[in-house]
């Protein structure tokens, strides 16, 4: 009998345990479910992130790298796509359902209709708004909202060899006279010129774009404005002369060889050799060239296509690289991802990356020392790249049309084809 409940009181104790320890698992699982547990890691959060492949891929992966460590709950997905080719697949993407959460949008008119359709967030009321210089929001800007963070201002202009001038006894030309006798002299040395990479779409427009606010905006503002108007057209314009001068060039054997298949990095390349004393592109390009050849001696001076004794005025324009889907499913994320990237550390470190001039009234660009007298040409008169005041149609027409152009095709072809696009797309404006 004592047996018996022995057992039995054995029995009930052992029931009594098993009981406490399914309590105990249940407040635990609960627990885990809540709170993560002990040891346990939050569910990471994955921002895209789609670029145009510019300079700005180059310090990126650093910039993520940098900002993951600080937030290890948020991991950036870089992905990247050629210039020519990024605004018709991120249309493509957004069209489709498959938008990245952060995406490159250009600057200007360009942006407008990713506003209209609903894709940007308005990022009005975020901190670093205020601390924009006011071109830098205006360009990033439409109807009075924000839909941009831009990171820095591009400049285009004449990348030089000091080196070849000095040994050649060339001075910075200040007229297009000028400009023409240096290549002259350069081209009877034995080197090339000028570097131009024209298999790169994006690149056809570097010259003209150089060209234009000496020889068009200087004296008439409002020449896009008329444009717009239907009172003026491509045709008829100095787009005619500029045109010709930008064949002549190569007409005259200042180009290197095959323009039309020859690279932007091939160029960047046979400078950073020496083989190549100038080339016309983004200041941006310095920091690629003090890479691939860290001794060169490098300038860069406004392209002077003007006459003697006039004002040269520089094509300038803040650039932007972050826009936030509207509907994304991470807003907060992705606006500290912004955030991020506006903060003055990060926003010095690109300046210093791309050899740049700053879009932050609070941050001061380190510059280059080639860029002297890129900063005081800046201070005589600029206009922006022209594709960020046009109707968005226009470029993509006008890259084909400077590569037809070169293959032979008339000038007179590519205006047509240029007040066509302009025409079309001012009207769904």
């Amino acid at each position: 009998m004592r047996r018996m409940r022995h057992i039995r009181k054995t029995a009930v104790l052992s029931i009594l345990a098993m009981m406490a320890l399914m309590v105990a698992a249940c407040g635990g699982s609960n627990e885990s479910k809540e709170s993560g547990g002990a040891g346990s890691q939050p569910e990471q959060v994955v921002l895209t992130m789609y670029m145009a492949n510019t300079s700005d891929t180059a310090y990126m992966p650093e910039v993520n790298r940098r900002f993951e460590e600080q937030n290890p709950g948020i991991k950036i997905e870089l992905q990247t796509a050629p210039v020519d080719q990024f605004e018709t697949v991120i249309k493509t993407k957004l069209a489709s359902g498959d938008a990245p959460d952060i995406f490159t949008v250009f600057a200007g008119t360009k942006k407008d209709s990713f506003v209209k359709a609903g894709y940007l967030m308005d990022l009005s009321n975020e901190p670093w708004v205020a601390r924009l210089t006011d071109s830098a929001k205006e360009i990033a800007s439409k109807d009075g909202k924000v839909y941009g963070l831009p990171n820095r201002q591009n400049l285009i202009g004449v990348i030089y060899n000091k080196k070849i001038f000095n040994e050649l006894g060339i001075a910075v030309p200040n007229n297009w006279d000028e400009f023409l006798a240096a290549c002259e002299k350069i081209k009877n040395a034995g080197l090339t010129p000028l570097g131009l990479g024209l298999k790169d779409q994006y690149v056809t427009q570097l010259i003209p774009y150089a060209m234009a606010p000496s020889a068009i905006y200087r004296d008439n503002p409002d020449f896009d404005k008329n444009m717009y108007a239907g009172s003026q057209t491509f045709t008829g314009s100095p787009w005619e002369q500029m045109m010709q001068d930008y064949v002549g060039l190569n007409d005259k054997g200042y180009f290197n060889k095959d323009t039309l298949g020859t690279s932007n990095d091939q160029v960047i390349q046979m400078m950073a050799a020496e083989d190549i004393a100038m080339t016309v592109t983004l200041h941006g390009r310095i920091a690629a060239l003090r890479a691939a050849n860290p001794n060169l001696e490098l300038g860069m001076f406004p392209l002077p296509y003007v006459s003697a004794g006039e004002p040269v005025w520089v094509s300038s324009m803040p650039s932007l690289y972050g826009s936030i889907y509207a509907k994304t499913e991470h807003p907060a994320e992705a606006k500290k991802y912004l955030e991020f990237l506006a903060s003055p550390e990060i926003a010095q470190f690109v300046l210093n990356s791309v050899v740049s001039f700053s879009v932050f009234k609070d941050v001061t660009a380190d510059l280059d020392p080639a860029l002297k007298d890129m900063e005081e040409g800046l201070k005589v008169g600029s206009y922006f790249f022209l594709d960020s005041v046009w109707p968005s149609t226009v470029q993509s027409v006008m890259f084909q049309q400077v590569q037809n152009v070169f293959a032979g095709k008339d000038i007179a072809s590519m205006l047509t084809a240029m007040d066509k696009a302009f025409k079309e797309g001012a009207a769904r404006q």
